[in-house]
This record gives structure tokens, sequence and C-alpha cells, in this order.
């Protein structure tokens, strides 16, 4: 398996678009940290904010900006073999197929995880550094903890996502497609629809990208007299723990499903 992650990763890190979604990352978190300086202070953002700023505000555009951005390396590190007619020599050079599947889902996802969480953790600290030189008070770094932990599970999930789904169909760009439109728009739809069910009223609160919103909002702020247009952007009430479990049960299905299919089909 160390082999097979050697190789993984020596293709992985030979994607263009691995160091260039990097840096676009780094730069988005470096102005997070600069919005949360300039605002974040006394009478400011409040710590569900700079949570959710940290997080690349996953509240408003439905799952972390950086996840959009980065769950291309999963869709790639699988479509770049059928596209390239690499699939056969990645065969021949591994044990098996499991193993080289296993290898692109683990070095895609904690690539984008790692690129994720420190383009954060370097938004946190440009934006300490900024309240410090104004005198304003720093957030609660303890307090943090739980959604950053969040959001590095859900980035996990996401490249995971993108591999698995292109395993299964073959192409990236039906998997671009979906993973995009499904966490905006059709995904609420779909709630929307089956919440006309009596029988079924709660059952958009566990759909999976719902249930990813509620696990990054462990901050919840009391008496937050915005807290009606927040559940609503979340669209789901259930707890953010279970909220995780269920985004990864569904990634883990997803995983699960690509792996039999990239086993088993044949190699161009």
């Amino acid at each position: 398996m160390v082999r097979a992650l050697r190789y993984e990763w020596k293709r992985v890190s030979s994607f263009r678009s691995l160091w260039v979604l990097s840096g676009i990352i780094t730069l988005i978190g470096a102005a997070n940290g600069v919005d949360i300086g300039l605002h974040g202070g006394e009478g400011g953002y409040s710590l569900a904010t700079v949570a959710d700023t940290l997080q690349f505000s996953p509240l408003a555009s439905q799952a972390p900006m950086s996840a959009f951005i980065l769950f291309v390396l999963g869709a790639t590190a699988i479509a770049s073999e059928y596209s390239h007619r690499t699939a056969r020599t990645t065969f021949l050079t591994l044990s098996s197929r499991r193993t080289a599947y296993l290898a692109k889902i683990t070095v895609t996802s904690v690539a984008a995880t790692v690129i994720a969480l420190v383009s954060a953790l370097l938004g946190l600290v440009v934006g300490c550094v900024i309240l410090a030189c104004r005198g304003d008070s720093l957030p609660e770094i303890a307090a943090l903890v739980p959604s950053m932990a969040s959001f590095a599970v859900v980035m996990l999930c996401w490249p995971a996502l993108a591999a698995g789904l292109t395993a299964l169909v073959r192409h990236r760009v039906p998997v671009l497609v979906f993973l995009l439109l499904w966490p905006l728009v059709l995904e609420r739809l779909v709630g929307l629809l089956i919440g006309k069910l009596p029988a079924l009223g709660s059952l958009p609160d566990y759909l999976p990208f719902a249930a990813a919103r509620a696990a990054l909002h462990w901050v919840r702020e009391e008496n937050d007299p915005d807290a009606g247009f927040t559940n609503a952007l979340l669209g789901s009430d259930i707890h953010p723990a279970l909220g995780l479990i269920i985004f990864c049960i569904f990634t883990a299905a997803i995983v699960i499903g690509g792996g039999v299919a990239y086993s088993r089909r044949e190699a161009p």
C-alpha cells in the first residue's frame, strides 16, 4: 500500500491543477483572514460567523467554497487514467486494482484537506494579527476546534465523492456538473418535494449535503436574531455530529460503489 500511495502522489503532484488550485485556495484563505480582521472585532462578527468564514462560507455557498474548487482533484485522479490511457500502466505497476483505487482516494482526499486546512489556519492567523494590531479582542480559538475538525472531515469526503462517482460513470464532466448543481439547487428542490409528503416531512433534514452543512455549524449563538435565516441556509435542524455521520456514510457508499466498478472495468 505504501508503494501505491507513493505512486499515486507522484501522479497527482504532476497535475498542474493541484498547484493552481492550491494557490487559489491559499489566496482565498488569506482574504478570509483580512475579512475577519477588519470586521470581526468588538461589535463585529459573531464567533459563528468567524467559523463560517474560516470554513470558506459553507452557509452562503451551500458547501465550503474550497470543496467546490478542490473536489476536481478526486475526479481528475480517476478520469485522467482513462482519458490519457494510463490505466493499464497503473494496473500493471501496482499489486491490485483495489489498492490503486484506495491510493487514489487517500492521496487526493488528504491533499485537498491539507490544502484547505492550511489555508483556513492562514486566514485565522492573518485575522488575529489584524485584530491585535487594531486592539480588538481575538476570537475564542478553542470554540472553533469542533467546527474546524468537522470541516476537515467534510473536506476529506468531497474528493472521495468525486473519485467514486467518476469511477462509476467513467467521465469527469457529469460528476463536475452533479457536484456543482446538486448541493446548490437540486437537493433543495428535491427536499421541497419530499417535504410535501406527510410521512416524509422531516426527511429533507437528512439529505447528504444538508447534513454536511449542519455538521459544519457547531458554533450556534444563543439569542441570535438571525437564527431563522441561518437555519434556512442550513436546510437542516439535525445535530452537527449526526450530520457528519450521515455525510460520511453517504460518501462511503459512493466510494464502495466506485471501487467495485473500478475493479471490474477493463482498462483501455
